[in-house]
């Protein structure tokens, strides 16, 4: 595990920053976060190196909209405030974990997100984290990839 440090409190609030400005999009939260999860700006993300991105909201916003064009695919949007908070989650997560963020949202849904955003926001991110693996019948094991990697081959192996 990593320490959230400098590093990851900037690329913590691009990215909430980033969720944030999505509510400005004619397209539905489902609809952004989808296109988000594909997108090359969350590859440098995934990165978490601060170094390899601008930080600049509105040119991440763009990156997306010109890698897939705009839409007014969706009618549901998240709030600006649990759309910052489950961004900033997301990245704090990917960071302090060294994981994926498509890994991250496999585990913990953005709808499950934006269900606990109001008891949750308020918590530190390691509260959350832990209630949210609790929620979820899992321990913080799943963010082990040697653990997650020794399961797959004693299950193909049958050992």
């Amino acid at each position: 595990m990593r320490n959230f440090d400098h590093n990851g409190l900037l690329l913590a609030e691009y990215q909430g920053k980033l969720f944030e400005k999505s509510s400005d999009l004619n397209c539905s939260t489902g609809i952004f976060i989808r296109r988000f999860l594909h997108s090359e700006l969350l590859n440098k993300l995934d990165s978490n190196n601060p170094a390899l991105l601008s930080l600049d909201v509105s040119e991440g916003i763009t990156s997306i909209i010109e890698q897939f064009g705009d839409t007014d695919y969706g009618k549901i949007k998240y709030s600006k405030s649990a759309l910052f908070w489950i961004g900033y989650m997301y990245r704090y997560i990917s960071y302090t974990r060294e994981i994926s963020t498509k890994f991250i949202l496999d585990i913990f849904t953005y709808k499950q997100m934006n269900d606990v955003y109001f008891s949750f926001h308020t918590q530190t991110p390691e509260w959350c984290i832990n209630s949210l693996l609790d929620i979820n019948g899992i321990d913080d094991s799943i963010f082990d990839n040697n653990l997650r990697l020794k399961k797959i081959i004693k299950k193909k192996g049958k050992y």
